[in-house]
């Protein structure tokens, strides 16, 4: 081992070797007694290192400012002239030209001049980046096929290559003195006369100019909107940017085969966009980020990713991201921030479900027992003791979006493709394109080597349908055999069978580990969530409120507190017309859950900005700390807009009082309030188990024959149920 004086020769002999002849001299020695010769750090600003994409990164290099002049940079093993910008003790800027695959990017400083005696400059640093195609894939793994472009009916023009690449266009819009947006033909012309101004949340008074660019990254086709105030000769002027992005996700569930439509001014469109736009967000839409087109929430967690790299390098590093959207939007809300989490720094999931395929097994038993009830006949109330849910709601699950969730796409599917002819017959396709979720989810659960198909982590073996009614006297124990006996399951094209759904231990382990069922672990430890629903459940709205009590389980679960979840419930403004309202109250609920989805928005933006200015490290303790006053659980009463602060539950207190809910029919048969079991392990039948409900010796054997491998043991875990393996997986 060199002494102190001859290994600083020693390094500075060594770099001289490595630095191309473009580096500093360094002195032959120093003193014994100087400080350890700190490194150059090279920050990737954009992206993780080993997920960049399209040749380019922002990075930031940590040096004094009288450093920044002399400061080199070397991409694998050739100079570059990155453009750079000082910005205190640092310099940021794009570096450009990286080759697909392994990079090596390297600083050095190559000059001593004006450096203190004794202290050498700082050592060189180095990182390694991967980059990948601007097209993707970059941790999904492989891309779905067949797949069709649809750049040119979002007003793209036709698509560029296979990848269905568009050329990158902008468009500006400007908002009227009307309150209304219009398309600002000439942005460098003279300004329109009913041009107004906004003010931003930075207090800069500004032209409500918004420039929107559209381009296609990862196969999705995206929009920015962000406040311009151009002019002759130049590029975006972003003084009106505030440094924060909301992100809308779309709704829904399906299986979709192609690229997603959609149009310049639709990210203009969505319930915060003026409030947002007015005090300088940017607003970011994509096709591949809704979840009727793609429920695959790794693909999306790629886009999303892809898609704030090309934000940062093109517009500069947003002081926070905040996703917002409902139903489907609210679900990869919920997978992302668990999965990847630094992707979003706040969520805004409205009418929330957690997750793809655990809601797929509330719509799979919907199915069946709705199907079973329509050719066996039953009174509403004996209905929900097995459904769980209000009136109708199984049957709207049926007859909505069922089968694009269960099945091969259903009778008008089709996987949206143009070409008919690419999809799934099961005898004159067989290896067409299938229209569902595990399909879109194969590169994540694998498939089924003898035949192909997806793995599909659906099961219903053992489970009691109506187990609680039973024994809460609501149903007999005739019905409660009856219904079991008949209810069946899928095949593996969704279609019903006599037999009971089955799914392997090793799909389930992979949907649980690998992060498919939300288990409110991972990044939802650290991430502010306020979520509000507007209560609809007389009219059968599949969107139940007590998938916001199952979430708050599930953080309660994983991390043993829930206080970065905020849960709002508000009443449907056509709440009054089921109980005996008027119109003019119809328009004050309107009115009333309006403010409160702005408030939502406002409340976030102000937990967000404490937490970014706030130095101490992100943790639990930190968003507690920080979480705004009004930022609390509460319902509001439909009758007088009143707000009541109470925790989400499923039963007791006043806002479960003024709207009840349904539970799903899982619950019903026992499962735990998270409802996170997708297989249960199983018990032997045991009369006691039924009590007060008492079986007679005919009814007993017909139970045994039922449940010959035994019912639920929800004392149990679910068979390969387990924690979240790691988060920022790749398939």
């Amino acid at each position: 081992m060199h002494p102190p004086h001859r290994r600083a020769a020693h390094v500075a002999a060594h770099a001289a070797t490595l630095c191309f002849g473009l580096c500093w001299a360094l002195a032959a020695s120093a003193p014994a007694s100087a400080a350890p010769n700190p490194r150059l750090q090279i920050e990737v600003l954009s992206s993780p290192p080993q997920y960049v994409t399209g040749g380019n990164a922002r990075i930031a290099v940590k040096a004094a400012a009288p450093l920044h002049a002399n400061l080199v940079f070397v991409l694998n093993g050739q100079r570059i002239q990155p453009v750079l910008a000082s910005q205190g003790d640092r310099v940021e800027g794009i570096v450009s030209g990286l080759r697909l695959g392994a990079n090596t990017l390297q600083v050095w400083h190559r000059s001593t001049q004006g450096r203190v005696p004794g202290v050498l400059p700082p050592a060189p640093g180095a990182v390694q980046l991967s980059n990948h195609p601007i097209s993707g894939p970059v941790f999904s793994g492989p891309q779905l096929r067949p797949f069709e472009c649809r750049t040119l009916q979002s007003g793209l023009g036709a698509p560029l290559d296979a990848h269905c690449t568009a050329a990158t266009r902008h468009d500006w819009f400007y908002m009227r003195s009307t309150g209304a947006l219009a398309a600002l033909a000439d942005p460098t012309g003279p300004r329109p006369a009913d041009l107004v101004e906004t003010t931003t949340s930075e207090g800069k008074r500004v032209p409500f100019i918004v420039r929107v660019e559209s381009g296609t990254i990862n196969r999705s086709i995206y929009r920015i909107a962000v406040l311009d105030n151009p002019g002759p000769g130049t590029g975006w002027v972003g003084t009106g940017w505030n440094r924060r992005v909301v992100f809308t996700i779309g709704e829904s569930t399906g299986a979709q085969y192609h690229q997603g439509v959609n149009q310049v001014t639709d990210v203009l469109r969505n319930t915060a966009a003026a409030l947002a736009l007015a005090s300088g967000h940017a607003l970011v839409i994509s096709t591949q980020h809704v979840n009727k087109l793609n429920p695959n929430d790794v693909l999306s967690a790629e886009g999303l990713m892809m898609l704030k790299e090309h934000l940062i390098e093109a517009y500069g590093v947003p002081r926070w991201v905040v996703g917002y959207g409902g139903s489907g939007g609210a679900i990869q809300q919920f997978l992302i921030a668990q999965n990847y989490p630094g992707l979003l720094d706040g969520i805004l999931p409205n009418a929330a479900f957690p997750d793809v395929f655990g809601t797929a097994q509330s719509v799979a038993d919907c199915r069946l027992l709705n199907r079973h009830f329509s050719a066996n006949p039953a009174s509403a109330a004996v209905r929900q003791a097995f459904e769980g849910f209000a009136a109708t709601t199984c049957a709207n699950w049926d007859a909505g979006n069922g089968d694009a969730i269960v099945a091969t796409g259903g009778a008008n599917g089709g996987c949206g493709l143009l070409d008919q002819s690419l999809v799934y017959h099961p005898v004159g396709n067989p290896q067409g394109a299938r229209c569902t979720i595990q399909d879109v989810n194969a590169n994540n659960l694998g498939r089924d080597p003898a035949t192909g198909f997806a793995r599909r982590p659906l099961d219903n073996e053992g489970i009691q349908y109506g187990l609680l009614a039973l024994r809460q006297g609501r149903i007999s124990a005739s019905q409660f055999l009856d219904v079991n006996q008949r209810i069946g399951g899928y095949d593996i094209d969704g279609n019903t069978v006599a037999q009971r759904s089955v799914a392997d231990a090793a799909t389930l382990a992979r949907a649980h580990e690998r992060g498919r069922i939300l288990s409110g672990g991972g990044g939802l430890a650290t991430v502010p969530i306020i979520q509000a629903r507007v209560w609809a459940e007389l009219a059968g709205d599949i969107h139940t409120a007590y998938n916001d009590v199952q979430l708050r389980a599930k953080l309660l679960q994983a991390n043993g507190r829930a206080d970065n979840q905020v849960v709002w419930l508000l009443p449907h403004p056509q709440l009054p017309l089921f109980v005996g309202g008027t119109q003019a109250d119809v328009a004050r609920l309107s009115s009333l859950v309006n403010g409160v989805v702005a408030q939502q928005f406002l409340l976030m933006s102000q937990w967000l900005d404490a937490i970014t200015a706030d130095p101490a490290p992100l943790s639990a303790d930190k968003l507690a700390r920080l979480k705004p006053a009004a930022a609390t659980d509460a319902c509001w009463d439909f009758r007088d807009n009143r707000r009541i602060s109470e925790p989400p539950s499923l039963a007791g207190g006043v806002c479960n009082a003024l709207y009840p809910k349904g539970v799903s029919p899982r619950i019903m048969a026992g499962a735990p309030v998270a409802d996170d079991v997708l297989k249960c392990q199983r018990k032997p039948v045991h009369a006691a188990d039924y009590l007060p409900a008492v079986f007679s010796a005919d009814e007993q054997q017909r139970l045994a024959a039922i449940f010959p491998t035994g019912v639920c043991d929800h004392a149990q875990p679910g068979v390969s149920q387990r924690p979240l393996s790691g988060t920022w997986l790749s398939n």
